[in-house]
């Protein structure tokens, strides 16, 4: 379950609905699309956005080795699955994969990227790749959408490649993009609006929780998947915001069957 976070300083967006503030008794983030699946369905911890020190800015302990840190910790606050997804940099994925070998913690390499709409230079998407993926292998992904060199671990560095190729380039590698923290300004709520209705994302990691009455307002007949995760970019983070998701399995394939865009065919 994520925690829900204060709205005091968010301003309604210029398109489409008035969005009201939730009553704590609204449904939870980490809702799920139903499905129809023979396979017996267990609830599974995720964190799928984890920075590290490959992240510019990150804040890193003197003395502490990362890598097997963050996993110990995962595994102390109870999470099955986590990502690791810095900005624009895949040069953290392999110790972590190592670190966390023999364990049943799962680990999925992943990139964040700053990408952009017409009317939005601040659109953030979460790249998963599957589990054998490595930094070299998330090296090249970012070659593919012309990501400089000298840009790597900058999360202020926006991706010139149009939103659609990214999309299609993701897909090339077999893997997937959840929009985050789309509703943190009303200039990204905005164009959330196109993500839904153009990009037909139905995954979404949130920064607030009444960010789901937004949804029902503007989709009400949709069913949508709304997390949290904790976007940490310190050890102490890690799994502060994470959801539980009813999966078969807590593997790459099953998350990603979960998350996939609507008229985006799925694998398996």
């Amino acid at each position: 379950m994520a925690k829900k976070s204060s709205t005091k300083d968010k301003k309604a967006p210029s398109k489409r609905t008035t969005r009201t503030k939730s009553s704590r008794t609204a449904s939870p983030l980490g809702k799920k699309i139903e499905r129809k699946s023979t396979a017996r369905k267990k609830s599974y911890a995720l964190d799928l956005r984890i920075h590290s020190p490959a992240s510019l800015g990150y804040l890193g302990i003197d003395g502490i080795d990362t890598a097997p840190a963050m996993v110990r910790l995962a595994k102390v606050k109870g999470l099955d699955v986590i990502a690791v997804t810095d900005f624009h940099s895949g040069g953290f994925i392999d110790r972590v994969a190592e670190a966390a070998e023999g364990s049943q913690l799962t680990v999925l390499p992943g990139v964040s990227l700053r990408c952009s709409l017409e009317h939005c230079d601040e659109v953030i998407l979460i790249a998963i790749f599957p589990e054998q993926y490595r930094a070299a292998d998330v090296g090249r992904f970012l070659e593919d959408i012309n990501v400089p060199k000298d840009q790597i671990g900058n999360e202020h560095y926006t991706v010139k490649t149009p939103l659609s190729t990214i999309l299609s380039v993701i897909d090339s590698h077999s893997g997937f993009a959840i929009p985050s923290r789309m509703d943190k300004t009303p200039h990204r709520l905005n164009a959330l609006i196109e993500l839904v209705e153009k990009y037909g994302f139905r995954t979404f990691d949130l920064a607030y929780g009444d960010t789901e009455e937004f949804f029902r307002q503007n989709w009400p007949e949709e069913r949508f998947n709304l997390y949290s995760f904790s976007n940490a970019s310190a050890l102490a983070q890690v799994g502060n915001r994470h959801a539980q998701v009813q999966l078969a399995a807590p593997s790459f394939q099953h998350i990603k069957d979960m998350a996939g865009r609507a008229g985006i065919a799925r694998e398996g």
